[in-house]
């Protein structure tokens, strides 16, 4: 036998063995093969004595205690049989920090002293041939940056983890990026509840031109403003409901409303100005994993299974690799993509000189190639056998890249302003003057419906059509979807492009947030918990703390600094005192849009307290979804759940609940206090 080839996935594997051909033994180690301990049964007998065996890491030292999983026993022994019998070994899982460590975690149960490292970004002959020539050493530092990763996590999850189940109850978790994640959940469902509406009207009519159009009121003038003072819109309006500090609008009356529409109606305006000017619109850069688990959502699939999809379009040789923070492009691949482009629209698709785009993230980590289509001569979608989201997912990448070398789209708007006696109404109208890039990728932002508006000139007159007035209400803040969540968690650098699908996972598998429609509205044990966490462990919610630790890991990777000083400043010197000086106490959330009711963890749930009365929360509700009316029935015990609210919403509904089934499990927090877990379940990041 001559060269072991060790992977992490059986998928990779079959795909690599069958471009490497004879002479070659590729096997998967199916992920990690050494953790920390996850039961007490786990922990090997020398260290069962220590007082801080339980957490698997000793947290003066940060020495961590690695054994290999049961389930990964079979692996391991038939790995070292092979190792045994083979001329060369080549570690060749991921490239990033968890593939640098599950390399070192083999090559030490593998009793190999000098391990060989084979990195690849994509599955394809030549990427691999390039591989085999280009071996390098093991990168310990990126081995210490996971390695502190773990042993911070752990150490989050099994210290805090236990304060949640006295002050909160259940067998509930905490960690240091699903903390944050869920602390930006719980801000915006509060600001939801805090949100009170205002009233505004639009006035607007049609202008009967060839082609006709829509123009809007947005001044009227007075004899106290003769300039005009502008209509009240959305966005002059506080949460709270009031005019924002220094904003000098009209607010109009419902009666002012019809007055104003009444005179407009049949009334001919004035072409006060006409202006011109020609707008572009840049395509996007290729996909990184944060924009390719964000675009998942036009195709209505989670982070998860978007990533899921991308691994094994991956593992299949149809794209590079799909954890990256970088939209950089190789050259072979700039040279693919404009070849593409001029292949589907001709030579003029493409600018003289390619496009090439840089990360704006500070913080990005082991930044590779965008994800691409793999290999020098890119496969169109139709030719490459996939179906279903598989394919959907490679046209997504396909186009976005292809896209990416394309023109500019080059639009021409234009801009009205009109007058009819005190009223000064504006419209405006774009024309796409050339489309390059979307001739390929139609941009959900340039997707918006467009007016054409008609050659006018200034001073000529045009006939109006008063439409009825619309009194509108501000709308509270959106909840944030899965796509959003993960835009707002790396613009304030919390976890990495390998996190971000398990957070979402862990937040909703813990019931701390629950799917309505396409958007995330938080439950009440997620605001309980974050009710906790934000007046004991305050640390683990701040944007800034978790990013500031994302920092110090890509010094770790970097050699910057070690992983001991790196510890050692965020937990001997950090979270540790912080986490020993937390309150057992059971934490009280008052709802802000119902008075005199808040929210109180009990060992056998959330309980709703209104009235001087305290009960049980059911399930299924969501506390910003509760009205005056529910409350009081919870409390006297008649609530029975609507019909309508048994039902699943459909997208972007959220006024809905839980599925019926939801209904039927036990209320979060039930388990008896005896009957608790002895430890913290692991926890991801």
């Amino acid at each position: 036998m001559a060269t072991l080839v060790i992977v992490e996935s059986p998928a990779k594997a079959r795909k690599i063995a069958g471009y490497l051909g004879g002479g070659y033994v590729v096997r998967a180690s199916l992920g990690h093969v050494r953790d920390l301990p996850s039961t007490k049964a786990d922990i090997p007998e020398r260290y069962r004595t220590e007082s801080w065996a339980n957490l698997g890491v000793n947290p003066e030292t940060f020495s961590p205690i690695y054994v290999v999983p049961a389930s990964k026993r079979a692996t391991v022994k038939e790995l070292q049989g092979l190792a045994a019998k083979a001329d060369r070994i080549l570690f060749a899982s991921d490239m990033d920090r968890e593939g640098e460590a599950i390399s070192y975690h083999l090559s030490r149960l593998l009793k190999v002293e000098e391990p060989v490292r084979m990195v690849f970004t994509e599955i394809t002959k030549d990427a691999l041939q390039r591989a085999l020539q280009t071996t390098r050493p093991l990168d310990l530092r990126l081995v210490a940056a996971q390695e502190a990763r773990r042993v911070i996590d752990r150490l989050v999850g099994y210290q805090i983890s236990p304060l949640l189940w006295r002050s909160v109850g259940g067998k509930l978790s905490a960690g240091r990026v699903q903390s944050a994640a869920l602390m930006l959940l719980a801000q915006r469902e509060m600001a939801r509840m805090r949100f009170r509406p205002a009233t505004f009207w639009a006035i607007r009519a049609d202008v009967l031109t060839r082609p006709k159009f829509t123009a809007t009121v947005t001044h009227v003038r007075s004899s106290e403003h003769p300039d005009g003072l502008p209509i009240a819109k959305a966005s002059d309006y506080t949460q709270d409901g009031v005019l924002k500090p220094d904003v000098r609008v009209l607010e109009m009356t419902d009666q002012q409303a019809h007055a104003l529409t009444t005179y407009l109606d049949g009334k001919d305006a004035t072409v006060a100005s006409v202006e011109v000017s020609e707008t572009r619109s840049r395509p996007a850069p290729p996909f990184i994993t944060s924009t390719l688990q964000q675009a998942g959502g036009r195709l209505k699939l989670s982070a998860k299974q978007v990533m899921d999809l991308a691994q094994k379009l991956y593992e299949g040789g149809y794209i590079t690799y799909m954890r990256t923070d970088s939209p950089a492009l190789s050259d072979e691949a700039l040279t693919e993509a404009r070849r593409e482009a001029t292949r589907l629209f001709g030579p003029a698709a493409v600018p003289a000189q390619p496009r090439q785009y840089a990360t704006r993230n500070k913080n990005a980590q082991e930044a590779h190639e965008a994800i691409r289509p793999a290999g020098t001569t890119w496969r169109p979608p139709e030719t490459v056998g996939l179906s279903g989201d598989e394919l959907a997912v490679y046209a997504l990448i396909y186009q976005r890249t292809v896209a990416s070398q394309m023109h500019d789209a080059v639009f021409d708007k234009t801009v009205v302003t009109l007058t009819c006696g005190a009223a000064t109404l504006a419209a405006q109208g774009r024309v796409l003057k050339a489309p390059g890039y979307l001739q390929l990728l139609q941009d959900e932002e340039e997707a918006q419906d467009e007016q054409t508006l008609p050659t006018l000139q200034q001073g000529q007159r045009v006939p109006l059509k008063a439409r009825p007035p619309e009194g509108k209400k501000t709308s509270p803040p959106t909840r944030y979807s899965e796509a959003t969540l993960v835009q707002a968690m790396e613009k304030a650098g919390i976890g990495r492009p390998s996190t971000y699908a398990q957070t979402l996972s862990t937040l909703q598998t813990r019931e701390y947030v629950r799917g309505v429609g396409r958007h995330l509205g938080v439950t009440a044990v997620g605001l309980l918990v974050t009710t906790y966490l934000a007046r004991q462990v305050p640390e683990v919610l701040e944007k800034d703390f978790t990013a500031t630790m994302e920092a110090g890991l890509d010094d770790v990777a970097a050699g910057e600094t070690t992983r001991v000083a790196y510890l050692t400043r965020f937990w001997t010197e950090g979270l540790a005192p912080t986490i020993r000086e937390a309150s057992r106490e059971a934490p009280n959330l008052p709802l802000p849009h119902l008075e005199g009711t808040r929210l109180r963890a009990t060992a056998g749930g959330p309980h709703l307290v209104r009235g001087g009365q305290s009960v049980l929360l059911p399930l299924e509700i969501l506390p910003a979804e509760l009205s005056e009316a529910d409350a009081d029935a919870i409390v006297q015990g008649v609530w029975t759940p609507k019909t309508s609210r048994a039902k699943q919403t459909g997208p972007g509904d959220e006024t809905g609940t839980a599925p019926k089934a939801a209904r039927k499990r036990k209320a979060v927090g039930a388990t008896s206090p005896r009957k608790r877990a002895a430890k913290p379940s692991k926890t991801a990041e």
